[in-house]
């Protein structure tokens, strides 16, 4: 995303009344100060900092963010979910197609995106999730960039800072998914949204082309996100733009739903993927909460500063005579707001009348308006220091405040054990105890799929349970042979490895029937049993032959 120049050519009002500022749209004779942007929506109090080429200041928040995300980022195992993008990824195109015809659809892009860069960079965790870490630092450029549009350069570049110290950035950093990208593609399409709707614009409509496609390659990263759409009309609503504005938004929102509404359909047809769903329960609004601070040790700190930057804007926006106000710029709460909390509401809303859709990742892409409300905050608090030694010291304060509670968690999301399952724990357990001729048994297909985060490792081993592999089954778990099939398939195996998983139900008769064909292909003894976050690893030698009146 390119930062737009912070001192650029604005347009004033003819009128010179001062009420407020007009809608967004009016035009007006050229002004050409090119100061009065930043002086005009900063309070009068306010650190002025000028950097020497505005353009790069976005890169300040940008750098720092990628290297905090880095920082660990092939330490966490890799799961499940990231199983399923190394799967999908290391297959070809046509492949691809074939499983999205009945799965995984809402992340075709994703998956078609991501596969020429595996084929250059690998499958290991880093490889998977440096992309993720892009994304957050593209993301934290673009926060800084409307920002800086919104309330001042103060403002943008401190909650570009906040974006890139957050907990939940590192988090989506280091996942081999989407939620990162639909984060850096949100920011983008706010950006455009931000500079289409800006009165003093006279060519908004490639702004808004732009943010057309932006909103639908949103929608198509992950389904969701197209609810932004409703969170920036709300934003229309609140800074009430001229007619004009209205009806060229209305425009790019049908242009970018037209794609997404066949899209929509087509997943909807697949939505047992996510029948796991929980029903949103009451507590779910404090839970969605700390998801948005960071955790519970720095929900109220967040809250607060939040609440401080919207009295800001209002303050600014109120309070000051209209010949030093922007008025082209768009209220950053008006932008804000809607974006952090409507996609929630909505979601939350359709599970409990419907089939639920909520579940807390898939509001990344809402993070960044948090980061504006607290980057406006510290602005606020940062201009009532005053003294140049004085802010140092209160940003001293703040930056222990907002970082220090969450240095424990920030450690947690980097340890190999911190993702819902520690594949690469099994991993080691077969580096260190395999040999060759050893087979493996899948006590079911999902264990098969979670043991595709690591191929090399499990890949050594004789899949004996497997009647057709996942690509050949156009899906992520292969399809097994019966039970019955079993023990005549081991009877030439001296040791077997048996593979469960978190998710199995030990007591289903499916489950139970291929544990005790696994015995009838024995005799066996058991040699080793593992345990890791996730499931359990058992490793089996023959103690005689095998008999077929067993």
């Amino acid at each position: 995303m390119t930062a737009t120049p912070h001192e650029t050519e604005r347009h004033g009002r003819p009128d010179g009344e001062a009420p407020g500022p007009p809608p967004a749209g009016a035009g007006g004779p050229a002004r050409t100060d090119a100061t009065a942007r930043t002086d005009a929506v900063a309070p009068a109090d306010a650190p002025r900092w000028r950097p020497t080429a505005p353009w790069t200041l976005p890169l300040v928040p940008a750098a720092l963010t990628l290297a905090i995300t880095l920082i660990g980022i092939g330490n966490p195992s890799l799961w499940l979910d990231e199983a399923a993008t190394i799967s999908m990824t290391t297959r070809s195109y046509g492949e691809m197609l074939r499983v999205f015809d009945h799965l995984d659809l809402v992340h075709a892009l994703y998956y078609m995106v991501m596969k020429p860069w595996v084929a250059v960079f690998g499958t290991s965790a880093v490889a998977l999730r440096l992309p993720s870490a892009l994304a957050m630092a593209a993301a934290a450029a673009g926060i800084t960039v409307i920002g800086r549009r919104c309330l001042g350069t103060a403002a943008g570049v401190l909650a570009g800072l906040a974006w890139a110290v957050a907990l939940q950035t590192s988090r989506w950093a280091q996942e081999g998914r989407s939620y990162a990208m639909t984060a850096a593609v949100a920011v983008l399409a706010t950006y455009l949204l931000v500079r289409a709707v800006d009165r003093d614009e006279r060519r908004p409509w490639p702004w808004f082309a732009g943010y057309a496609a932006a909103i639908a390659l949103l929608g198509f990263l992950h389904l969701h996100g197209a609810l932004l759409l409703a969170a920036h009309g709300t934003t229309l609503l609140l800074i009430r733009p001229r007619a004009g504005v209205w009806v060229r938004w209305t425009v790019s929102a049908v242009l970018a739903a037209a794609p997404l509404v066949p899209f929509a359909l087509a997943a909807r047809n697949q939505k047992l993927q996510v029948e796991w769903l929980p029903k949103p329960t009451w507590d779910v609004a404090w839970s969605q909460l700390q998801f948005f601070s960071g955790g519970r040790a720095i929900v109220w700190l967040v809250v607060t500063l939040s609440v401080i930057g919207v009295i800001a804007d209002v303050r600014v926006r109120r309070g000051r005579p209209i010949a030093l106000l922007s008025p082209g710029t768009v209220s950053l709460p008006a932008v804000a707001l809607p974006w952090l909390v409507l996609p929630t509401v909505l979601l939350v809303a359709v599970s409990l009348v419907s089939d639920p859709v909520f579940f807390f990742r898939y509001t990344t892409y809402c993070l960044p308006a948090m980061a504006l409300l607290v980057g406006a905050g510290l602005a606020r608090v940062l201009a009532a220091a005053g003294r140049r030694a004085d802010q140092a010291a209160v940003m001293a304060v703040a930056l222990v405040a907002l970082v220090t509670p969450s240095i424990q968690d920030h450690m947690f999301i980097r340890e190999q054990g911190s993702r819902p399952e520690d594949m690469e724990k099994a991993a080691d357990v077969i580096r260190d105890h395999a040999r060759p001729g050893d087979a493996i048994v899948y006590l079911a297909g999902v264990v098969r799929w979670s043991a595709a985060a690591y191929p090399d490792v499990f890949g050594r081993l004789r899949d004996v349970d497997q009647r057709i592999d996942p690509v050949r089954a156009a899906n992520l778990k292969g399809r097994d042979v019966y039970p019955r099939d079993l023990p005549p398939k081991l009877a030439r195996i001296d040791r077997v490895w048996v593979m469960s998983h978190q998710h199995l139900d030990l007591g289903n008769p499916v489950i139970q029937r291929r544990e005790r064909a696994v015995q009838a292909g024995g005799p066996w003894r058991q040699v080793g049993r593992w345990t890791y976050t996730g499931g359990w690893l058992v490793l089996y030698v023959r103690t005689g032959p095998y008999r077929t009146s067993r």
